[in-house]
């Protein structure tokens, strides 16, 4: 085949497998440089820290309002000496099975915290499922934007200290 088609039909096939990446090395032949690849960069383009995909185009600032307030050295350990009151008296319950929303508020009020500083609720029913997990979900707010969050159920008892969010305070709202 090759000699119907003459050295140049030749050189045109081991060019075009070539660019096409199909070739090996050339059986004969001059070899020519390639050219050196151009690349531009720009300063000025703003570069979005997440990887690509499929989320959308304006998550950050879409999530803003969950952004929470940056603590304090001195918040941080006011909350963690909050943190450290709560742990015991929740380990209490959790070690007696009282998983009651209204125990774990008479628990937390026990400790002379403030009424309007202290919310409780019953765990949420999560979307997957058709039951109600058994617990609490708690707030403690203190200082001017500090949380102490946490559940309590028959698996485990979390007790977190971070700050508020300005746009619902210490518990992100249900939303499904």
């Amino acid at each position: 085949m090759r000699e119907s088609l003459g050295w140049r039909g030749a050189a045109g096939l081991v060019a075009l497998s070539m660019l096409a990446g199909c070739a090996g090395r050339p059986a004969a032949g001059p070899v020519f440089p390639a050219p050196e690849p151009s690349v531009t960069v720009s300063a000025s383009a703003p570069v979005d820290p997440r990887p690509p995909g499929d989320g959308p185009p304006h998550y950050t600032d879409n999530s803003n309002w969950k952004q929470r307030h940056e603590l304090t050295a001195a918040e941080r350990k006011e909350g963690d000496r909050l943190a450290g009151r709560i742990r015991p008296a929740l380990a209490e319950l959790r070690a007696a099975g009282d998983f009651a929303p209204e125990s774990t508020r008479r628990a937390l009020l026990g400790l002379g915290l403030a009424a309007d500083r202290v919310g409780v609720t019953a765990m949420r029913k999560p979307s997957w499922s058709d039951e109600v997990p058994v617990g609490a979900v708690f707030e403690v707010r203190f200082g001017t934007a500090g949380c102490v969050t946490g559940d309590v159920r028959p698996e485990r008892l979390l007790v977190d200290v971070s700050g508020a969010a300005a746009e619902f305070g210490c518990l992100e709202p249900y939303t499904h």
